[in-house]
């Protein structure tokens, strides 16, 4: 089976044989002008000794009666095409949210890193947070019963006065005034053009917060402050006694920052807005997954289930 993580910024693409990855790429999506294209690429530069007869398509997008839209790329993928093309027996066309959901079952402990403990030993259901070119939400609901969204698309809901100028400032640049544009890979960049008037890649300013610089700081602080947010909102939303798992691109570069109280406490603070329901929020474990390609596991279990 082919698999394939396809990101807004990178894609992952791989080779599924037994339980094993093999030949495992990495792309740059935005450097291809549509799905097929990529995967002719990289089926170009690959030898394997035995045929490929499925693909696992996992996309940042919706998909609907095998199709799906990439938000951020603008691509068009139609499972039905790409069969022909390339002449698979069968694909399966998935949210990449809905293949990591999927691909939970086959993470082990060491893929985890718990920011806090829960108060429940119930599996499900289980919520998926995963901000990075984008951001998206899905729910295990059973093992292999997943309900996927496009929830980062909800409009942001500002609590205070600097949020409230930065929907502002997002209407003028002429963004979706959405959580995707607050908490996100191009988020960060926002936020600190919001702030500076500056435009750099998260990257960069990840690494400034790290030696120090205050500016870099407050947009990491502000960055993990609305993780918990948009964590308490998932939590309080699907009351998942199973746990909240975050992933992503996002997730990832803020990882190192989670091992520090003072940073780790702004994720709380966010957490734990709301008061009133601390009670019920202290209920739901929080778990980082530090797994590098967790979406592609979802073709492992799809497999498995079967």
């Amino acid at each position: 089976m082919l698999l394939a993580d396809i990101g807004g910024t990178n894609s992952r693409l791989a080779v599924l044989k037994g339980k094993r990855f093999y030949q495992l790429k990495i792309y740059r999506t935005k450097g291809y002008k549509n799905l097929s294209s990529l995967i002719k690429e990289y089926l170009t530069e690959i030898r394997v000794d035995f045929p490929i007869e499925k693909a696992y398509l996992a996309v940042a997008g919706p998909v609907v009666e095998g199709k799906a839209k990439l938000t951020n790329l603008g691509w068009q993928v139609s499972s039905e095409e790409l069969k022909k093309k390339f002449d698979f027996k069968e694909i399966f066309l998935v949210n990449d949210l809905h293949g990591l959901a999927l691909g939970s079952s086959f993470l082990s402990p060491k893929d985890f890193k718990t920011l806090k403990k829960g108060k429940t030993k119930k599996r499900f259901p289980k919520v998926f947070l995963a901000p990075g070119t984008g951001l998206g939400v899905s729910v295990l609901i059973e093992k292999d019963k997943v309900l996927p969204s496009e929830n980062g698309h909800i409009p942001f809901c500002a609590l205070k006065k600097e949020e409230f100028l930065f929907l502002s400032y997002l209407e003028q640049q002429q963004e979706e005034v959405c959580w995707e544009k607050a908490l996100s890979g191009k988020g960060v960049s926002l936020w600190y053009d919001f702030y500076f008037k500056q435009r750099l890649s998260p990257e960069e300013i990840f690494t400034l917060a790290k030696k120090g610089d205050q500016k870099g700081i407050k947009i990491v602080e502000i960055m993990l402050e609305l993780l918990g947010r948009k964590t308490s909102e998932l939590a309080l939303t699907f009351l998942p006694e199973g746990g909240i798992y975050l992933s992503g691109g996002l997730v990832l570069g803020l990882k190192d920052f989670f091992n520090q109280k003072n940073f780790l406490d702004k994720f709380l603070t966010g957490y734990f807005k709301n008061l009133k329901m601390e009670f019920l929020l202290k209920r739901f474990a929080v778990k980082l997954i530090t797994h590098p390609y967790p979406v592609l596991l979802g073709g492992l279990a799809i497999l498995h289930n079967r």
